[in-house]
């Protein structure tokens, strides 16, 4: 069997089995496949399979977002927002609080870290675009370049499986549940988007759906194309973030479509290509890169993101921002749009979603100011 069928299949197993076994429900299905794509990564050889696996992940995330976003509740969004949007803040300043503390505690021990907390800060306020930016900014050299983005996908990997596993529970040691702000607006986005089970999947295998999901999937893939052919026509240090936000953008307007926003299916056939997209990222694990590591610059790295972790929880705490909001806003300011409904998905918590990916939105905005200034600002420390 072709090792992309197989990708595409598992997650269905995933779900089936979830489905059946109760205690697997409660670990939930995005921890399951991203465990399930890190198992294949450290059992097989997948190196053969990389530029396949990294197709299947753009394809699948691209055309996921819209078909969430079809089926948002955009009421309820605006009115979570407000604290979302505080959360983000205070994100971005623990990002470069954390970045700043460990020039003080690296400097002498990583070369150029003038340069590596600028992109590091445009990395984990905004994407791997903003680093790229940040790279020209400064100055600095394509070999610095590519060892950041090697450790910031290592690094991006654990601080998901945190996220995903143990999130939850670690910052409800300290954060206050969520809570939706009435309890009309709960049952009306649980009536429109399903449950949250594995059994919520059931309805992509009824004969009813099918000819909405495929309504769903064509309109999506429509946007992904009008999408793709505007941003080509842009520089094209920008066209990877003009996508993501063109596509989000009809993604968002097609939930002002009746028969869109109405379809019972679209969220579902969303979260399965997420699956996808997890058990595609999963497989593409590869730890030879730990042998091979500059420590030193490791350590900096963990120290941001356990830095910015923890002060994060603490000013949420000061603000009184509950867990999950405080959990996607880190997620928006360190894995950037494609990750958001990765993380609602394994939050089980959907009225974050659209909110969710506005502030990651404005990840992408400002951080190539955040990253140029640390960079100034830890070069004259």
């Amino acid at each position: 069997m072709p090792f992309a069928l197989i990708l595409l299949i598992l997650p269905a197993l995933i779900i089936w089995l979830a489905a059946r076994i109760p205690a697997l429900d409660r670990i939930g299905v995005v921890p399951l496949t991203f465990a399930t794509g890190f198992a294949l990564a450290l059992s097989l050889d997948l190196s053969a399979f990389t530029d396949m696996q990294t197709t299947l992940q753009e394809v699948s995330v691209a055309l996921a977002l819209p078909l969430i976003l079809f089926a948002a509740n955009l009421r309820r969004a605006l009115t979570e927002a407000r604290g979302a949007g505080l959360a983000m803040a205070l994100s971005l300043v623990s990002v470069c609080v954390a970045s700043l503390l460990g020039v003080l505690l690296f400097q002498g021990r990583v070369e150029n870290l003038p340069q590596v907390a600028g992109m590091a800060v445009g990395a984990y306020t905004g994407s791997g675009v903003n680093m790229g930016a940040i790279k020209s900014a400064t100055g600095a050299s394509d070999a610095l370049f590519l060892t950041m983005v090697t450790y910031d996908i290592v690094f991006s990997i654990g601080y998901m499986l945190v996220i995903v596993l143990v999130g939850q529970r670690l910052a409800g040691l300290i954060l206050p549940p969520f809570r939706p702000h009435t309890e009309a607006d709960h049952a009306a986005t649980a009536a429109h988007i399903a449950d949250d089970s594995a059994r919520g999947y059931a309805r992509l295998i009824e004969r009813s759906g099918l000819a909405g999901s495929a309504l769903a999937l064509g309109v999506a893939g429509l946007c992904v194309g009008v999408a793709v052919a505007l941003a080509g026509l842009l520089p094209a240090a920008w066209s990877g973030t003009a996508t993501i936000l063109l596509i989000t953008t009809f993604g968002l307007l097609g939930a002002f479509v009746p028969r869109l926003h109405a379809s019972p299916t679209s969220f579902h056939l969303g979260m399965y290509l997420i699956l996808i997209f997890c058990l595609s990222s999963a497989t593409l694990l590869d730890l030879s890169v730990l042998t091979g590591m500059n420590w030193a610059l490791g350590g900096y790295f963990a120290f941001i993101l356990l830095g910015a972790m923890a002060l994060h929880a603490l000013l949420c705490r000061l603000f009184g921002i509950d867990r999950d909001t405080y959990l996607v806003a880190s997620g928006a300011a360190i894995m950037s749009v494609p990750f958001i409904p990765v993380i609602c998905g394994a939050l089980r918590n959907r009225a974050l979603l659209v909110p969710g990916i506005a502030i990651a939105i404005l990840g992408y905005a400002v951080g190539n100011y955040l990253g140029v200034a640390v960079a100034g600002l830890a070069a004259a420390m």
